[in-house]
């Protein structure tokens, strides 16, 4: 018989080792982060996914190089191998994603029109539904398996469209009938999923020689035609109902306290503040006085989101100076009195505003 104390001492022997090999393998138990490197994090954690701007702390008139230089300091501070935030791994992604698009001048211009995330098709689908719904089908042409100006039917078109005529066969005169074979599923997740089966059916001959079939009544039509209703309406509803409460209006770039020639050059004065802001005039001329109104609003906003965010970077930056000079075993007095006279005019901007 086996030595049960020889085996219990061999089992308690592996559980010591497998824990131990367990506590080795956690190796970001004591890994470190500075104030600057967390107040980045927090900062960007609080962003809108697709705040790409926001993200990298960037106005829309920034350059390419502006794009490069802000990531280039936002990834080496989210880095996770240089900062043992529990969240870093997340804000770098979310930098690396913004510089994905920003860096990229195509998906940049899409963005900037838009609104939405350039690679996301169903977002951007969403957008140019939103602003013109039938632009997919008044770009299509009569050649190439679409359809154009021409005049069609209302059973032409879903014939068309669902795997008859223009694309690849099927039309009115064709062996195989066009006629709906899909199955439409709401559920799931955003969209319409399509499922299709089977492909096109042998259109079925009629009983005598000679007998045409019979004309498809109104209810039929507009049963055919349902899907394509759907398919067209479904982005458009999903963008009035969805859409409303996560996209901002878009506001217009603007210089604040002194003009910036030569495009920032009309001024106007914020209601509450009084702080005096510019404007490009081509970005407004076709605004209503109502709708500058709610601009002048809106730049007060924006300049607190901008005074905070340098607040905070200001902050970080002198609790920095305050670590250096703590040093190894008694404080620096010249790199204290530093750090203490540290210069923070947004902050001090911020206390003017009563903020």
């Amino acid at each position: 018989m086996p030595d049960a104390s020889a085996s219990g001492a061999s089992t308690s022997k592996n559980d010591g080792s497998a824990r131990n090999r367990h506590e080795h393998n956690q190796g970001n138990q004591d890994r470190k982060y500075t104030v600057e490197q967390k107040a980045a994090v927090l900062r960007i954690r609080r962003c809108q996914p697709t705040a790409f701007y926001e993200i990298l702390e960037l106005q829309k008139t920034c350059t390419d190089t502006e794009v490069k230089k802000a990531y280039r300091k936002l990834s080496l501070m989210t880095h996770p191998d240089k900062n043992g935030h529990e969240n870093a791994d997340e804000a770098f992604k979310m930098v690396a994603r913004a510089f994905s698009v920003l860096g990229d001048k195509e998906k940049r211009d899409k963005f900037d029109r838009l609104g939405t995330d350039p690679d996301s098709r169903f977002a951007s689908a969403q957008a140019q539904a939103a602003q013109n719904p039938f632009g997919g089908f008044a770009n299509r042409r009569a050649g190439g398996g679409g359809w154009g100006e021409e005049e069609i039917s209302p059973e032409e078109m879903f014939a068309r469209f669902f795997g008859g005529g223009g694309f690849g066969g099927g039309g009115p005169h064709s062996g195989f009938d066009g006629g709906p074979q899909f199955v439409f599923n709401f559920g799931g997740g955003p969209g319409v999923r399509v499922h299709q089966f089977g492909g096109a059916r042998p259109r079925a001959r009629p009983r005598n020689p000679g007998q045409e079939e019979p004309p498809a009544s109104l209810w039929s039509t507009i049963i055919g035609l349902l899907p394509i209703i759907i398919l067209v309406l479904w982005p458009v509803l999903s963008g009035i109902f969805s859409g409303i409460s996560s996209s901002t209006p878009s506001v217009p770039s603007m210089a604040f306290d002194e003009p910036n020639p030569p495009l920032y050059t009309m001024e106007r004065t914020m209601p509450n503040f009084k702080v005096r802001y510019y404007l490009n005039p081509a970005d407004i001329h076709s605004y209503t006085p109502s709708k500058l109104s709610s601009l002048d609003k809106r730049a007060e906003v924006v300049l607190v989101q901008q005074l905070r965010i340098k607040c905070e970077n200001e902050m970080a930056h002198k609790q920095q100076l305050r670590n250096a000079a703590q040093g190894w075993f008694f404080p620096d007095p010249a790199k204290m009195e530093l750090a203490n006279d540290y210069s923070m005019p947004a902050c001090r901007r911020l206390n003017g505003l009563g903020l």
